[in-house]
């Protein structure tokens, strides 16, 4: 999910004309949109494509990308009076209320009267939660005379298309301090591989808190990318997105 310090990142646009320009490209490009919705505290997402634009009734028909996204669609729903949607190519977010389940599936949903634009300049930070895999291992020299090298694999804390953090203990502190870099690190993003370099650009002891899971005090210690790719940061992109807390973030 996301903190509240990610609002500033959205850009509220309530103009017909750019809401409808956006909606029918997207339409007419055929490009697949992503529908969510928490359940049970569980983000559900499936993806969809706008298949016909009522305008007249402010309505859009929302369909599966694939047979088994419908019985998906009709579970999300089912299961509230709003409906999230994300539109990767846009960076556009918005929410629509449900207005009917076809028997074939497809669902009628209301054209939104606002949509919240991403400013492409800036990044979005997700906290990384049970159910989200996030992993990154690298090789790391510690310091003083002996110099040991240590193998980390870590479940990151928290990742954006900038940077990312983890959690280390405390013998494993020693081996990081301000300005560090750390080369070589394979990323791990739900079954996606890169790799990249980064600088250690900040430490901070923690305190066992629900959202890390630690028993004992713990050091945080934050990544910022040095290397990496065009292709790999939208990939980052995309996968924060996916894990987007519309309410929170709108």
């Amino acid at each position: 999910m996301m903190e509240n310090s990610n609002q500033n990142l959205l850009e509220k646009n309530y103009d017909e004309y750019a809401i409808d320009s956006i909606i029918n490209n997207t339409k007419n490009d055929e490009r697949t949109v992503l529908a969510w919705k928490f359940i049970s505290g569980k983000k559900v997402t499936v993806e969809v494509f706008f298949y016909i634009i009522r305008k007249a009734r402010k309505e859009i028909v929302v369909r599966a990308a694939s047979r088994q996204g419908i019985k998906q669609l009709g579970e999300l729903a089912a299961s509230a009076n709003n409906l999230n949607f994300y539109l990767p190519q846009d960076l556009v977010l918005f929410q629509s209320e449900v207005k009917q389940i076809e028997s074939n599936g497809d669902l009628r949903v209301t054209i939104p009267s606002m949509i919240a634009q991403v400013d492409r300049r800036k990044k979005f930070r997700l906290f990384v939660e049970n159910g989200i895999n996030v992993g990154l291992k690298f090789k790391k020299l510690g310091h003083g005379q002996r110099q040991v090298e240590q193998l980390f694999s870590k479940e990151c804390f928290d990742i954006s298309a900038n940077g990312l953090s983890f959690i280390v203990s405390k013998p494993e502190r020693k081996f990081f301090e301000m300005a560090d870099k750390v080369q070589n690190i394979e990323l791990n993003i739900d079954g996606s591989s890169m790799t990249i370099d980064a600088d250690v650009v900040s430490l901070q002891e923690i305190q066992p808190a629900a959202n890390n899971n630690l028993h004992y005090k713990g050091w945080k210690i934050a990544l910022r990318y040095t290397k990496i790719t065009d292709e790999d940061v939208k990939t980052i992109d995309d996968f924060v997105f996916r894990y987007l807390d519309f309410d929170k973030a709108i």
